[in-house]
């Protein structure tokens, strides 16, 4: 199993769309993978005091500026696809409807690359894309440069669904990983975890067990601790939540490490 075909979707206006694209850039290139890229366009955001139709010219120049930025990101896009070596790529534009978008081209997609997005809202693309594809997707945190991604993975677990879909959509990186550490907080000596680190070792996994129980700091805090104690550069976890109607409800522990991680992130729901 490896991943052979690779998204990565970058807002328009974020600032750290050349460091997303760099992190799925040498993604691709360390598996020979296809790489599709495309800019993602939000609506234009008005007030809830000023909803009323805009003027044509507004609307015009704001998809017209949209359309400018990812023929440049097209450009470093091209650029560094080359540079790296990924021969197999393709550069989709622009996309107004953001979900709809990477629904479409999910089926087609082993993982999709996102940045964090913090901008007052920090998790609102990662929340509404984890919920709505079904393709794990690898957060991209909103400071940092990541030299290397999946050398040594936090896989905080708990045996959930979610979590056991992302046992299964990080195989490849935890298979390729240095060390995994198989984080659990608060869960007693149930023997689950256990389980799952024989699990992963048939699957030529290097696995260490890691328990943690406090009453001092919250899960979701031991475990960005922990990435900070074992020197990880990645984390992997399932995404638990739910939408009401257009509502984004994460439960606390993942709502609380999109907030706050500082190493790339891979979430399944």
């Amino acid at each position: 199993m490896s991943y052979r075909s690779i998204c990565v979707g970058l807002l328009r206006g974020d600032v750290r769309n050349e460091a997303t694209l760099e992190a799925a850039i040498r993604l691709a290139a360390e598996r020979d993978a296809h790489l599709t890229g495309m800019l993602l366009i939000p609506p234009l955001n008005i007030p809830v005091y000023a909803a009323i139709p805009l003027p044509d010219d507004i609307m015009a120049d704001y998809y017209d500026d949209a359309d400018k930025e990812a023929d440049g990101l097209r450009a470093v896009f091209e650029d560094g696809c080359r540079s790296a070596g990924v021969t197999s790529n393709e550069w989709r534009g622009g996309a107004q409807n953001i979900v709809q978008s990477l629904q479409n081209i999910s089926p087609v997609t082993d993982l999709f690359v996102l940045t964090q997005h913090s901008g007052g809202d920090y998790g609102w693309l990662i929340g509404e894309a984890s919920l709505a594809l079904g393709t794990p997707i690898l957060a991209i945190p909103e400071a940092g440069n990541f030299e290397s991604i999946g050398k040594t993975v936090l896989l905080a677990w708990t045996p959930r669904r979610e979590c056991a879909r992302a046992v299964r959509d990080a195989m490849p990186l935890l298979q390729d990983a240095g060390r995994v550490i198989v984080f659990r907080g608060n869960a007693g000596d149930d023997g689950r975890d256990v389980e799952l680190g024989a699990h992963l070792a048939r699957h030529g996994v290097k696995v260490e067990i890691k328990h943690v129980d406090t009453d001092e700091v919250s899960i979701g805090n031991a475990v960005l601790n922990a990435v900070t104690d074992e020197s990880c550069d990645m984390v992997v976890m399932g995404a638990y939540g739910h939408s009401r109607i257009r509502e984004l409800a994460f439960g606390g522990v993942t709502r609380e490490v999109l907030e706050h991680m500082t190493v790339p992130t891979l979430l399944s729901h």
